[in-house]
């Protein structure tokens, strides 16, 4: 067993290049993976890029009346809309005022069916 390993051994030591032989560019062999990078950085950056936009539709199409939850986790009812700004109602009587981005989810009919199952 032992000779084997041995054999093995002297087998991949002559099969190695010689140490004085130019082996080309290191960049050039680390070029798929950076490749690679690049296409899974472009990609995950358009897909935060539509995230983003499609939250900003959500936000952008609430009007008074739309109950919304909070990303404190609290749920309530948009009562007025400024520029930058909700003021939410989240019990009879009882409102805040939160910035426009503190808005967590846009609760529709579609979310509420989504919740059911």
């Amino acid at each position: 067993m032992f000779s084997q390993i041995l054999a093995t051994a002297a087998k991949a030591a002559q099969a190695a290049p010689a140490a004085g032989k130019p082996q080309g560019n290191p960049i050039m062999s680390f070029m798929p993976i950076i490749v690679i990078m690049v296409v899974f950085m472009f990609f995950m950056s358009r897909s935060q890029k539509k995230q983003q936009q499609k939250r900003q539709e959500m936000i952008d199409r609430t009007v008074k009346g739309t109950k919304v939850l909070l990303a404190s986790g609290i749920r309530g009812v948009i009562d007025e809309v400024r520029e930058n700004e909700f003021v939410v109602e989240i019990a009879p009587g009882v409102k805040i005022t939160v910035v426009k981005h503190g808005v967590a989810e846009v609760e529709t009919e579609e979310v509420k069916a989504e919740e059911k199952k």
